[in-house]
């Protein structure tokens, strides 16, 4: 819960504006939200009181019985359906549930891929059958969100006939590449960008970044809501392109040999600092948030785009290195002025501290100049 007393702030503001004053159609029916990871149910409970009918996914009992508690004490029960489902790209699997006692409940997923190994906890294992939401849901929605710690490719693909045959204004999802990324579960680090490819070329949304930040931050109810940068083709090339360097051994690969006597150097590859800095995971360090939103209803209206998403612009030249993006964040989305002086040249933030840094920036400046930084490649 943030500090406004609300959960994620800035999303449910997101989800206000997409909903209030459009849960009653002018016949008089309910429009639909569909919530795919409902865990304690904020924003399943909001859009219910806001007049919409609420299909939610919860397969977790602890989390589903606060959630359907919070159902009967507003009642709400004749609006919000509680399906106690995984949902997935597959119908009739039955999937592990593992959720921990201790730490971030938030973090309970299929086979526990999120859970956070160094926090010492008992763990619950559930196991639940899984359904397409292709299947499940057959209407009109007006916002799809989606949490389900890094699965959310999954859910995508079992909802390819919902996107493609109704209409799903919105879509609010965690997006968790670093989920996979920390099994080297290849196949599901790749289907992770692809999702989003997906999104934008077959099903014809756009998509903003919200980020991991600008989740929590909102001006109110009232306020408007911030223009996002896009995530569009021009910086997804990069993540799937990256992926597949990765999984050869040569991302960022090689290192410039007048680089390899600076300590961040030595080795090659790495995450974030290995990434194509005009991708959009070259800007999230773990996980983030995104809006996709398509038509001409209220949702599109409502999704201001403002520039591109990427620690450099995708337009970028080929030889620059250093960031100059407005949030002066580096690598990861963490900001340069945090950064210790030591890694903040690997970050792609200029040197704070000429003594520590000022030589490596002038070293790789000039690798960069003649072309011999591996991850500053461009794709056509």
């Amino acid at each position: 819960m943030d500090v406004s007393g609300g959960v994620e702030a800035g999303i449910t503001a997101i989800a206000y504006k997409v909903l209030s004053g459009r849960c009653k159609k002018a016949d008089g029916s309910q429009a639909l939200f569909v919530d795919v990871g409902a865990n304690f149910g904020w924003f399943a409970i909001l859009a219910a009181r806001l007049g919409c009918k609420v299909i939610a996914f919860e397969p977790v009992p602890m989390f589903r019985s606060f959630f359907e508690y919070s159902v009967h004490l507003n009642d709400l029960t004749s609006l919000i359906d509680v399906r106690a489902r995984v949902v997935s790209h597959e119908t009739g699997k039955t999937l592990k549930m593992v959720v921990p006692a201790r730490g971030i409940w938030g973090t309970a997923g299929i086979d526990g891929l999120n859970i956070d190994r160094a926090i010492a906890s008992s763990k619950d294992e559930i196991e639940v059958a899984s359904v397409r939401l292709e299947d499940e849901v057959k209407q009109d929605a007006l916002l799809l969100k989606i949490d389900v710690e890094g699965w959310e490719w999954a859910v995508v693909k079992g909802a390819e006939q919902f996107l493609k045959n109704f209409n799903v204004e919105n879509i609010i999802m965690e997006y968790s590449p670093g989920v996979p990324e920390r099994h080297f579960k290849w196949d599901d680090m790749a289907a992770t960008p692809a999702m989003l490819v997906d999104l934008i070329q077959k099903f014809g949304y756009r998509i903003g970044h919200i980020g991991d930040a600008g989740k929590h931050h909102s001006g109110g109810w009232d306020a408007p809501l911030p223009a996002l940068r896009e995530v569009a083709m021009d910086n997804l090339k990069y993540d799937v392109n990256d992926i597949k360097l990765w999984k050869e051994g040569k991302m960022a690969c090689p290192t410039p040999l007048e680089l390899t006597k600076y300590p961040m150097w030595v080795l090659c590859g790495g995450v974030p600092e290995g990434l194509n800095p005009r991708s959009l995971r070259a800007e999230i360090g773990h996980n983030t948030n995104v809006w996709a939103a398509k038509g001409t209803g209220l949702g599109a209206d409502l999704l201001k785009l403002e520039g591109l998403s990427g620690i450099l612009d995708p337009k970028d030249p080929v030889n620059k290195y250093f960031q100059t993006n407005q949030n002066n964040f580096g690598m990861g989305s963490r900001p340069c002025y945090h950064l210790d002086p030591a890694v903040q040249v690997k970050h792609r933030c200029k040197c704070t501290k000429e003594e520590a840094c000022g030589e490596e920036e002038k070293a790789v400046t000039k690798a960069a100049e003649e072309g011999k930084i591996a991850n500053n490649y461009v794709l056509p």
